[in-house]
């Protein structure tokens, strides 16, 4: 019987080839997937603290893809705005496709974080300069693996800004949904500050809706293990709607 079983995984698990859907991220880390070249992507992050992020992604080569993006918080509610000190610009470049026994590799840059700015830094950092490694699987639809290394260049001069790392999954329930998990260890971010990270890193999960291939509609669970100093902001869960459109020029 335990044979049979894992036959039947091997098998379930093989043709390890690339889903004809390559999510660009997972809920706030990049994967290897990129955009087709003279394809592009409208999004739109609703964040807490009536945040609004506003992004444009174009493939400008099937393994070159460009990006910026500008928001602040306080968009939606009483009071000012508080923009972004700068827009957000993103690079990304596929070393290596994917193979039946390799992952796809990708090198690439992005200094957009999340959540308010303050001390010059975001709420959760910017992922900076990276590499990602990611893999699909045929098992019960598709099961993808990604993990990576990054730099953020936010708050550079602290001491506590160091070489990081994150990985994740996603999962097809069905060719329209999707479940996204990922943890950011956070190890460039765990000073005992009374500020931000405490050290447990921040664990996000995220339910999309692709609709048509065209539109993708995405709701995340941020900080679940609430990363950061009992009664701060940064300790607690938030929750975050993100709208993406997909087409071709």
């Amino acid at each position: 019987m335990k044979k049979i079983f894992i036959i039947t995984l091997t098998l379930a698990l093989s043709g390890g080839a690339a889903s004809a859907v390559q999510f660009g991220e997972m809920v706030d880390y990049p994967t290897a997937g990129t955009l087709a070249r003279a394809t592009y992507s409208i999004n739109l992050k609703m964040q807490p603290v009536g945040g609004l992020l506003l992004g444009f992604n174009f493939g400008l080569f099937d393994r070159l893809n460009f990006g910026f993006a500008y928001g602040g918080d306080n968009i939606i509610g009483y009071g000012n705005p508080e923009w972004n000190p700068q827009p957000g610009f993103m690079a990304k470049y596929r070393i290596f496709d994917e193979s039946y026994y390799g992952p796809g590799i990708a090198l690439g840059f992005n200094n957009q974080g999340n959540g308010p700015y303050a001390n010059n830094r975001y709420l959760t950092k910017s992922p900076g300069f990276y590499a990602v490694a990611s893999k699909n699987y045929r098992f019960m639809g598709t099961l993808a693996f990604h993990g990576g290394a990054n730099y953020s260049i936010e708050d550079r001069t602290n001491p506590d800004n160091t070489l990081n790392f994150f990985g994740g999954l996603e999962k097809s329930l069905n060719p329209e949904l999707w479940l996204a998990a990922e943890y950011d260890m956070a190890l460039n971010d765990n000073l005992e500050d009374q500020q931000y990270g405490e050290g447990y890193g921040y664990l996000n999960l995220g339910l999309r809706w692709l609709f048509n291939q065209k539109l993708m509609m995405e709701f995340d669970l941020r900080n679940i293990l609430r990363n950061g100093p009992e009664g701060q902001e940064s300790a607690r869960v938030g929750r975050t709607v993100k709208i993406s459109y997909y087409d071709a020029f």
